[in-house]
């Protein structure tokens, strides 16, 4: 199983590389300074050009560091439309979980108010931060499930695009679990 369809919007995983998809809104991982960092956050910001740093360092220059658990929109530069700067937690901060669904539940909104129809997730805190991809899965897709349920306005499509088969494997096991509740 690799989708679920909920209130006519697809929750949907699969194995790729977000720099080669097509979505209105990208989530990716950042740090509280919103600087360049990690393998995927440097490779899409290459891919957008330098106008999305540049939108990054307004921000930070506002609001001086951006919390665990907050997202930030720029534009998507040359990319898409939208990306959102997610700041997930690291492993032994504590209520890892809870943060992780707060960071989702935050990017989910900032797509829906910004009229996105589409947005793509990285596993959040997976590659910048360590947390498992059992972790991402428990907690991400669960709740978007329930803002897809109870919140959602414009999204039709929400995909967490996952690295490798085993990531695929731990996200596969939680929606299936969720198409069965």
């Amino acid at each position: 199983m690799n989708q679920l369809i909920i209130n006519n919007s697809i929750l949907e995983i699969f194995i790729g590389d977000i720099t080669n998809t097509e979505y209105e809104a990208i989530v990716i991982p950042t740090n509280s300074r919103l600087l360049p960092s990690g393998e995927l956050r440097c490779n899409v910001l290459r891919k957008a050009g330098a106008k999305v740093q540049v939108e990054c360092n307004h921000i930070i220059n506002k609001i001086v560091q951006l919390p665990v658990g907050y997202s930030v929109i720029t534009s998507g530069g040359n990319f898409t439309k939208y990306i959102i700067h997610a700041n997930g937690p690291k492993p032994g901060q504590g209520n890892e979980s809870k943060k992780l669904m707060i960071t989702t539940w935050n990017s989910l909104k900032l797509a829906d108010d910004a009229n996105a129809v589409s947005l793509l997730y990285p596993p959040i805190s997976k590659e910048m931060r360590g947390i498992t991809s059992k972790l991402c899965a428990e907690a991400m897709l669960p709740t978007i499930r329930k803002y897809l349920l109870e919140k959602n306005r414009n999204l039709r499509n929400v995909s967490v695009c996952v690295e490798t088969e085993s990531d695929y494997k731990e996200f596969e096991e939680v929606l299936e679990r969720l198409a069965n509740e």
